[in-house]
């Protein structure tokens, strides 16, 4: 399955939305290739970590935001789906294109990538670089069940 035709060309981002963290990755314009962009901290400002979200996002030039989901094993929606629907609606209130997407393991997927290079893991996480390769996990996900590349 390629891209549905209502899905706006250009980059894709992918959103891990946490409550003291956001991870950002963000695709190339062909969707093709991958990489980590950013993570900010939260912070209690829920409308404002959405406003800046959606300024960087939109100074990368994504044409659509996909936002984790997080669901328990059996589907049914977890504590935090609400507060990353709400994260996601706030994002379409700024003027982006969003999807939400099942998160998955993402998180473990990426504390596993980080082990597997040798790194600290409570380091990584005061870096932040565990929720950006969680949203890189997620972007990759939902582009391969787009059926695009996303390596």
């Amino acid at each position: 399955m390629s891209a549905r035709p209502s899905d706006p060309p250009g980059r894709v981002a992918a959103v891990d939305y946490g409550r003291r963290r956001i991870g950002l990755a963000l695709s190339d314009p062909l969707r093709i290739t991958t990489r980590g962009l950013t993570t900010f901290e939260r912070g209690e400002d829920l409308e404002g970590a959405a406003g800046a979200v959606a300024e960087l996002l939109r100074r990368e030039q994504a044409g659509l935001v996909i936002v984790g989901l997080p669901l328990h094993a059996d589907g049914r929606e977890s504590e935090m789906s609400a507060e990353a629907r709400r994260f996601a609606a706030l994002l379409e209130q700024a003027g982006l294109k969003v999807l939400l997407h099942d998160e998955g393991h993402t998180s473990r997927e990426a504390e596993e990538g980080l082990k597997a290079a040798g790194k600290n893991l409570e380091q990584a996480r005061k870096q932040g670089a565990i929720d950006q390769r969680a949203a890189l996990a997620l972007l990759r996900s939902w582009l391969r069940d787009a059926g695009q590349t996303g390596v």
